[in-house]
């Protein structure tokens, strides 16, 4: 095994595992006698001389993350890897869909960056028995009330028509990089991003102001985007302003994982989710950027100022729906 050429250096974990060994075989470019042992774990990310620690394949690629994508091994002898980084990894050619787990077989080819091929190699997983009838993850529909927040890009349809895509897509993504970081600041879930669409919740505790703090979280938000707009490094679509609108729905839903034994995503059923993507048609310059719901007014109301709108009626629902604008927060 070589410890390292001008491309990749090796650390492997000084611990004893009980887990049996595997290894990464480099190919193409870096020849066959490159290979990468390791036992529970490796990272592989782009080299940084001050961030030499155990456990990491650093690769000298500027297209390659930081922490760009992650190798685990299970007790067994499975291998799974999951995906964290900006410009993809690929496994057999196939692209991963972002920090979802999927399991690396034996044989299988690792790209990471423009030329890294890596192949999993080493010994088979144990052999296991028929899985019986109890031994999966009993999945649980957990229901519970939240409150949804979606944000909207203003006039994405013209931008796809005008801009250049891949510097659309580039400046969406830095948006929604830091929205995200926004939203978590302020204890919120980001569920998904949906091409122009930013889907967030917050999930009632102990607390109770699941409301208010989506409340709070989209005043700042819509501050946030403001900042994003004047900054040519995040926002490059010049002669189209970056404008985006946010919509507040509290109501029970449905809410579980789906996938295997491992979940791959979450789902969220309820109506408050789809009203949530209704009414936030009904924002513009008169009304402001951000529509709230009867419920989540109702709840927020001693700790912001609303302005009622009147009723609108949402696409697909009997009943017209009172909404509100959410102005700011009181002193």
């Amino acid at each position: 095994m070589s410890e390292s050429n001008e491309a990749l250096t090796r650390y492997i974990p000084p611990e004893v595992f009980d887990y049996p060994g595997k290894w990464l075989v480099a190919e193409g470019a870096f020849g066959p006698d490159d290979v990468y042992l390791f036992f529970n774990r490796i990272e592989i990310g782009r080299f940084h001389q001050k961030r030499q620690l155990p456990g990491f394949l650093l690769v000298r690629d500027q297209t390659v993350s930081s922490r760009h994508c992650v190798i685990t091994q299970e007790s067994d002898g499975r291998c799974f890897i999951r995906d964290t980084s900006r410009n993809g990894t690929r496994v057999d050619g196939r692209r991963l869909t972002p920090n979802q787990q999927t399991e690396l077989e034996l044989g299988q080819v690792v790209s990471v960056g423009k030329i890294l091929k890596l192949r999993l190699d080493g010994n088979p997983p144990a052999e296991l028995g028929e899985e019986s009838e109890d031994s999966a993850t009993q999945g649980i529909a957990q229901r519970t009330l939240v409150t949804v927040l979606v944000g909207d890009v203003r006039n994405y349809t013209n931008l796809v028509r005008m801009a250049d895509s891949a510097e659309l897509q580039a400046s969406v993504n830095k948006v929604f990089t830091r929205l995200e970081a926004e939203v978590r600041e302020f204890g919120g879930t980001v569920k998904e991003f949906q091409g122009d669409a930013l889907f967030a919740f917050w999930e009632k505790d102990a607390s109770g102001c699941h409301a208010t703090d989506a409340c709070r979280a989209a005043l700042h938000l819509r501050k946030k985007v403001a900042e994003l707009a004047a900054n040519p490094t995040v926002w490059s679509i010049g002669g189209f302003p970056l404008q985006m609108d946010f919509a507040l729905a509290t109501g029970l839903v449905t809410i579980s994982g789906y996938g295997n034994d491992g979940a791959l995503s979450l789902s969220m059923v309820g109506e408050s989710v789809v009203l949530a993507y209704r009414i936030e048609k009904f924002a513009n310059k008169k009304t402001g950027p951000i529509i709230v719901c009867p419920i989540t007014r109702k709840i927020a109301d001693k700790k912001f100022k609303f302005k009622d709108l009147g009723k609108h009626h949402a696409k697909g629902f009997d009943e017209d729906h009172n909404l509100y604008a959410l102005v700011k927060e009181k002193r």
